[in-house]
């Protein structure tokens, strides 16, 4: 953990202490759509070193993230979450639109790095994973496979309404031209059950590419399948390359416990945890250099530069012309 997070983590649990003044025990409320097995490793350490429990609320693999921003908006005059823990961003800034979210006003959270956090301090990025291309090795090799993303119409891909494939999408939406192209000419109608059913289909043969999550490829890759990734392209030239999605955390505005919320938003933004997930299976990417540098293989050299905010306010639109594209 570096020291700031860390001073601030045990300053935070310190001056709050780890039960209420009537001697209950103190808990946390966090809707979650990261994989539930990863959330529950980190769960289970905030626990173990703050003392405070952690009640929580997941989300389907198929509608990742979409139920519970949907949720969240309708439960924002009497809150129940105290933290929302996202898998990918474009959800999270239309929560922070629609006035769901409050500002961590801690020094700690003001120097997190501008990339990765509302200018407001609404929420924080943490630990993304790429958009890749999962394939067989064994039927195609990596020099054959097309350098970039608009040359794979022979790819299957996941629901674009929900998730990182709807984040990815509406970034993929910002041009035209070449994303009306792509989707009109895809050989498959989208999937259901999120990005692991593409993996899946790669594996057992029934499709040639898939666009997906490394997280996916790389659990598929633990289970010895036969599975690798390839990052395509975007467009020529610096910051045309890699899709990087973060993780994002955000305290509910309104909600019960706003400093157990602090305590956890700090604990997600630690070293500690950004060393968990990259060595989880998930093998997400940590942003912190002094993690960053443990983790050579997981570092994306040349990130696609995008302004989520822009896509945030169009993406509805752009969905729904990427689902006109498919039935074309």
């Amino acid at each position: 953990m570096t020291p700031i997070i860390a001073s601030s983590l045990l300053a935070t649990t310190l001056i709050f202490g780890c039960t209420n003044i009537d001697g209950n025990e103190k808990r946390v409320t966090v809707y979650v759509s990261a994989d539930e097995q990863i959330a529950r490793e980190v769960f289970s350490a905030f626990t173990k070193q703050t003392g405070i429990s952690v009640d929580w609320v997941g989300d389907t693999e198929s509608s990742k993230n979409t139920m519970l921003v949907q949720r969240l908006i309708r439960e924002r005059n009497r809150p129940i979450a105290d933290v929302f823990w996202s898998s990918e961003i474009l959800g999270t800034i239309h929560l922070a639109n629609a006035g769901v979210l409050t500002p961590c006003e801690t020094q700690q959270a003001a120097q997190w790095p501008e990339q990765y956090r509302d200018k407001n301090l609404l929420w924080f990025g943490f630990s993304p994973r790429a958009r890749v291309i999962g394939y067989d090795p064994k039927r195609i090799s990596e020099e054959d496979l097309p350098r970039y993303w608009w040359d794979y119409s022979q790819a299957v891909i996941a629901d674009p309404r929900f998730g990182t494939t709807r984040t990815h999408v509406a970034v993929m939406a910002e041009f035209p031209e070449e994303c009306e192209a792509l989707f009109s000419s895809m050989e498959q109608e989208p999937m259901l059950g999120g990005n692991a059913a593409t993996v899946q289909a790669v594996v057992d043969g029934r499709a040639l590419f898939a666009m997906t999550d490394s997280d996916d490829v790389h659990g598929a890759i633990a289970q010895g399948q036969s599975v690798e990734m390839y990052m395509p392209r975007h467009h020529d030239g610096e910051g045309g390359g890699t899709l990087l999605i973060p993780n994002t955390v955000s305290i509910v505005k309104g909600c019960d416990h706003p400093y157990l919320a602090a305590t956890f938003v700090h604990f997600l933004l630690s070293d500690e945890v950004a060393t968990m997930l990259a060595n989880s299976n998930s093998r997400n990417i940590p942003i912190q250099p002094s993690v960053a540098s443990q983790f050579p293989s997981l570092i994306v050299k040349d990130p696609l530069h995008v302004d989520f905010y822009s896509v945030a306010q169009q993406d509805d639109a752009q969905i729904t012309q990427v689902m006109d594209a498919f039935s074309q």
